[in-house]
């Protein structure tokens, strides 16, 4: 086996190793929901605490 096989080795030794890890986070319990807040001033005043930004969903059903 030369360089090349070598190589091909740790390549798919890599990958290999990458699938596992993946599948293993895969199987971690899934959140049950989202938290909505729908206070626009709760919205906003938990935005400014955690620095994330905000989602608004408009619906109509005209």
């Amino acid at each position: 086996m030369g360089k090349a096989g070598t190589a091909w080795g740790w390549t798919a030794a890599l990958a290999l190793t990458l699938v596992v890890g993946a599948c293993q986070q895969a199987k971690q319990e899934a959140p049950q929901g989202v938290a909505w807040i729908t206070s626009m001033d709760a919205a906003l005043a938990d935005a400014q605490e955690t620095g994330r930004p905000i989602l608004l969903n408009f619906y109509t059903d005209w």
